[in-house]
């Protein structure tokens, strides 16, 4: 009897296992479709002036230059694309705006570091791609680049990609892949997502300085 109940429970705890990693895969798929259709729509668009953002979601495009002690020149430059949410009663004239995607280039000397945010329809962080050009993880000893992808759903992590390579290397390969966030990398993306909380309060900040009449 008692191995029956054994075998009863961890067959049960496999299907839920199965339930659960094919929740994940399905939202790790409409998460790459949006991913891929936005960048689609800024690469088709990158040759015109930044003013005709409109035929695909305008956005807002900021630079900042500056000196730091030690590293000299540093530069910002971000996007934040947004769209119209939707308006049920289809009566209102200035609708308002929601920030889809933002990326953000900024350097630290000859060093140049790149970060894309993706969220979805209530302003959380869907996806979350980053490249590091210099840093050690993994107890490297020395410096390597790296590139991260956060795949997310209502906020918590259903899979995550690690990759990293020497920078005589052609390639990136993985030093890990999985859907539970290991311990030693949750400073890691709370990081990330702390980046995507300032983008989203800027956003905002513009909004209300910028868009002040939507209804």
């Amino acid at each position: 009897m008692a191995t029956n109940m054994k075998h009863l429970f961890a067959t049960m705890l496999c299907f839920v296992a199965c339930l659960q990693a094919g929740r994940a895969q399905n939202a790790v798929e409409n998460i790459r479709q949006r991913y891929n259709a936005m960048k689609e729509l800024i690469a088709s668009h990158s040759g015109e002036a930044d003013t005709n953002g409109a035929d695909y979601g305008a956005f807002y495009h900021l630079t900042g230059t500056f000196n730091l002690p030690a590293t000299g020149g540093h530069t910002e430059d971000t996007y934040l694309y947004f769209e119209d949410e939707e308006d049920p009663t289809d009566e209102k004239i200035y609708l308002p705006h929601r920030l889809t995607f933002a990326t953000t280039r900024y350097n630290f000397a000859a060093r140049v570091y790149y970060e894309e945010y993706l969220f979805d329809a209530d302003g959380k962080v869907a996806f979350i791609y980053a490249y590091d050009p210099m840093t050690a993880l993994e107890g490297d000893e020395q410096d390597m680049e790296y590139e991260f992808r956060f795949y997310m759903e209502k906020g918590r992590v259903v899979k995550g990609i690690i990759r990293r390579k020497n920078y005589d290397e052609e390639a990136f390969h993985d030093v890990w892949q999985g859907m539970r966030l290991p311990e030693k990398y949750t400073q890691l993306h709370k990081s990330f997502m702390g980046n995507a909380a300032q983008l989203a309060e800027l956003f905002s900040d513009i909004e209300k300085r910028t868009y002040n009449y939507a209804e």
